[in-house]
């Protein structure tokens, strides 16, 4: 008896009790499903995250804020005393000239350069309506385009990237037709609130995003233009003062950046890359998804319990038969390979349908996801599944109906075959 023939034999006592085995399929498909669903799920949104750090095209860029010490104890309900030390609770967020020529004098920095923010009071298109415009300037990070290219990073024309949702708002038919056109931007002087109006050039339409929040971007002549305005009138110790330093990392290997991260660290500032950010998204999303697994581990657990069950009850059932191909000489090797066998194949047939299944309702759901609750999101999958994990979860799945059918495949190879022949 070679093994594919041990294999059909083993297929064709699975179905002798049809009920029992498609009951403790069924149970497998269960803890299947939910595994498979959980890491389409998993992949979908990781997926998604690193195309957007892909597309920003910047792991050289590492973003500088002041290391702001803990506070007094709150542990107290009691006022806490002040201290000269402590100062204005906003100052010790904030960064001046002097740690930006600091920065500036650590080696394996270049480019370093305050990053400062502007405020746009609202955004005027071809339909002279006004809107509130949310934006910021790029920092040398590209984003993920409709249509149209990158704004310039030099000191040159005023251009600016639209949000992809601002296109009709202002006029343009769609987001191709919008290239080309001037709007007009206004600032406010944070000092005396005289409002200016600034001419922009639209040279892209973007894709919604993580990246910016999504928000406008616009070229760095144009933020610097902005950002004067805003300061316009304010004393000059309020002007050069910043929440956040930028500098490019001169050789960005894995290495080096760790080490400039504590070297800034000991200085007194936090470093972090754009990866580190969004990083906390696939934290985020690993914990939830690790969490859904142990439920499909744990529905998996008690399917096993079924395998074990199932099994048993066919040994039982079989003990006369088990008895007589003993007594025609078939050793206890090949008795226990026989249910084993059968267990693999529940495994298989329950990870087989978990599977498909899954795979089929997450077309359905990525459609429906694409067309409510993620549509603007070009290139979201929120389920993706690929050969390697469906592989690896048929084969765990496979293991672990192995595993628990070892039990009943041991009892079947330890049978005394006279004494299984006299069983009634």
């Amino acid at each position: 008896m070679n093994l594919w023939d041990t294999i059909t034999s083993a297929s064709a006592n699975l179905w002798r009790n049809k009920g029992r085995t498609i009951l403790t399929i069924l149970a497998i498909f269960i803890g299947a499903f939910t595994i498979s669903m959980t890491l389409g799920i998993k992949a979908g949104v990781n997926d998604y995250v690193d195309k957007q750090v892909k597309n920003v095209g910047r792991d050289d860029l590492l973003m500088i804020n002041k290391a702001v010490k803990e506070g007094p104890s709150q542990e107290s309900d009691e006022p806490q005393e002040y201290t000269e030390e402590q100062g204005n609770a906003e100052d010790s967020y904030l960064l001046d000239e002097k740690d930006v020529t600091k920065i500036a004098n650590t080696s394996g920095l270049i480019d370093v350069k305050p990053a400062e923010s502007f405020s746009a009071d609202y955004i005027v298109g071809k339909n002279n309506k006004k809107y509130v415009l949310a934006a910021s300037s790029t920092d040398g990070i590209a984003v993920d385009l409709k249509t149209g290219k990158q704004v310039s990073q030099k000191n040159g024309p005023y251009e600016i990237i639209l949000a992809a949702n601002y296109t009709k708002s202002l006029g343009f038919k769609n987001a191709k037709e919008a290239l080309g056109q001037k709007v007009k931007l206004a600032a406010s002087s944070q000092a005396t609130k005289t409002q200016s109006e600034v001419e922009a050039t639209i040279v892209g339409v973007r894709n919604p995003s993580i990246v910016n929040n999504g928000n406008s971007v616009v070229s760095k002549s144009l933020s610097e233009k902005l950002i004067a305005i805003n300061k316009t009138g304010l004393p000059k110790g309020m002007q050069n003062q910043y929440y956040s330093i930028l500098a490019t990392v001169k050789k960005p290997t894995e290495k080096n950046i760790i080490k400039l991260k504590e070297k800034l660290s000991k200085q007194g500032y936090v470093a972090s890359t754009f990866a580190d950010q969004v990083g906390m998204i696939h934290s985020t999303v690993d914990a939830i998804t690790g969490v859904l697994t142990l439920f499909g581990a744990i529905a998996l657990l008690a399917a096993s319990f079924g395998i074990i069950n199932t099994l048993y009850m066919s040994v039982q059932e079989r003990t006369r038969e088990i008895g007589l191909m003993k007594a025609m000489g078939m050793g206890k090797g090949k008795v226990f390979l026989t249910f084993s066998i059968e267990a693999i194949l529940i495994g298989f047939w329950g990870s087989a349908l978990g599977v498909t299944v899954a795979m089929g309702t997450a077309k359905v759901l990525n459609k429906v996801a694409t067309d409510s609750f993620l549509q603007g999101l070009d290139g979201f999958n929120l389920l993706q599944f690929n050969f390697s994990s469906i592989g690896m979860i048929m084969i765990i799945i496979m293991l672990i109906a192995f595993l628990a059918g070892t039990f009943p495949a041991n009892r079947a190879a330890r049978l005394d075959p006279i004494d299984a022949l006299r069983y009634e």
